[in-house]
């Protein structure tokens, strides 16, 4: 059986414009000993507050911001708390896009390029830190096409599912505005967990270590495509359901019913354990990666986007193939819908968070916010500079 083929990558740096300790996410650790703020009896006062990152502020709330680049390439951030617009400079126009809830990642054929959005959040369980800085333009590399992106606090992964390939990026580098590749790994999908990554390989599913050499960790996983970071585990689809591997690095198989339409992709709430998928023409599945089960809820049309909420009632909320925003209460079956909202004929654009959904009016330079808890009410149209192509929201 063939090993992932791995091209390390002597740390180097891609781009010369980074700004010194501009987004730096090099996180002190979260104890309550050591240098966790100035002692009482330090007359300097120098050791660094519990939390500290260099070049960024902390919050007591999410930071959340709405990240958009127009199809000619203009990129502007919109932050959701205060209301204003920032332009930032210009990118290639996109033809794909993806998000890991900081960095939002467009693509053409030729080339790949991230976006900060400035905004992130870190949960370490037992409690969270907000984080706000100056989003820019980090910067571009080489080879494009579909991609899909994922982070953990040390790694961010970027991955050309059509081509194959996926490369490592060092996260904290990538926050100070640098892109500095450790890994190069031939796979469909890459996940970074915790300090392993989890590949999706011609030969299934394998466990990785940060500069992805395999652990001898394997799963067989035919067609590896979509993968996800949930609170239980990384999962990776397969053509007959899904490999979860857990944090102890032990992999189980959750198999799809005979003859049941594979989703190809997952989409959720950070941070949640259960994940939605589009179910061919019949629906969505809701994957329970802690529990181990799918669930298939069908609706009245065909769904072109899904993305579970994952709270207490199970919202799920979905653009169907006439445009509307559909909220499906999966606790209850109710069903909720909006008018047409999106060009039927484009792939909607989806981001939400633990109380808002937000999509993308193709028509117009605006995004919709979606109250899906209260009957998918339109809260408010945020006007942007340009209609969006590419769009996330950041700050989660």
């Amino acid at each position: 059986m063939n090993e992932p083929t791995t091209r390390r990558a002597p740390a180097r740096l891609l781009t010369t414009t980074a700004i010194a300790a501009g987004l730096a996410i090099g996180l002190t650790a979260c104890s309550t000993s050591g240098s966790t703020g100035p002692a009482a009896d330090d007359p300097t006062g120098t050791a660094k507050p519990h939390g500290y990152v260099e070049g960024a502020s902390e919050a007591q709330e999410p930071q959340v911001r709405l990240l958009a680049v127009s199809a000619t390439g203009e990129t502007a951030v919109h932050d959701l708390l205060g209301g204003e617009t920032t332009d930032l400079d210009r990118v290639d126009a996109p033809e794909h896009s993806a998000t890991d809830g900081r960095f939002l990642v467009t693509s053409t054929d030729e080339r790949t390029t991230i976006v900060d959005g400035g905004a992130w959040t870190v949960d370490h369980g037992d409690h969270t830190h907000y984080y706000a800085a100056e989003p820019r333009v980090v910067d571009t590399i080489e080879g494009g096409g579909p991609v899909e992106v994922h982070s953990s606090e040390t790694m961010t992964t970027i991955t050309w599912p059509e081509r194959g390939e996926a490369v490592v990026l060092d996260r904290a580098a990538l926050g100070q505005g640098s892109v500095e590749e450790t890994a190069r790994v031939d796979a469909t999908v890459l996940l970074p967990f915790g300090e392993q990554l989890v590949a999706g390989t011609a030969d299934g599913v394998r466990v990785l270590d940060g500069e992805g050499t395999p652990t001898g960790t394997e799963q067989a996983c035919a067609d590896p495509a979509g993968g996800i970071v949930t609170r239980a585990g990384a999962v990776v689809g397969c053509a007959d359901g899904a490999v979860v591997v857990d944090e102890a690095g032990e992999t189980s198989t959750v198999a799809l019913p005979a003859g049941a339409e594979r989703p190809t992709a997952f989409s959720a709430r950070a941070g949640r354990p259960t994940v939605a998928g589009i179910a061919g023409d019949r629906g969505f599945w809701l994957l329970d990666s802690r529990e181990g089960d799918w669930r298939l809820v069908e609706t009245d049309r065909p769904l072109r986007a899904v993305t579970a909420v994952d709270d207490e009632d199970e919202h799920v909320v979905a653009v169907d193939d006439r445009g509307r925003v559909v909220v499906v209460t999966a606790s209850t079956g109710a069903v909720a819908t909006t008018d047409p909202l999106v060009d039927p004929d484009e792939q909607p654009l989806l981001q939400l968070d633990a109380q808002r959904g937000y999509v993308t009016d193709a028509s117009g330079a605006r995004v919709h916010e979606v109250d899906f808890a209260d009957g998918a009410r339109i809260a408010r149209s945020i006007d942007l500079p340009a209609a969006p192509v590419a769009f996330a929201e950041v700050g989660l």
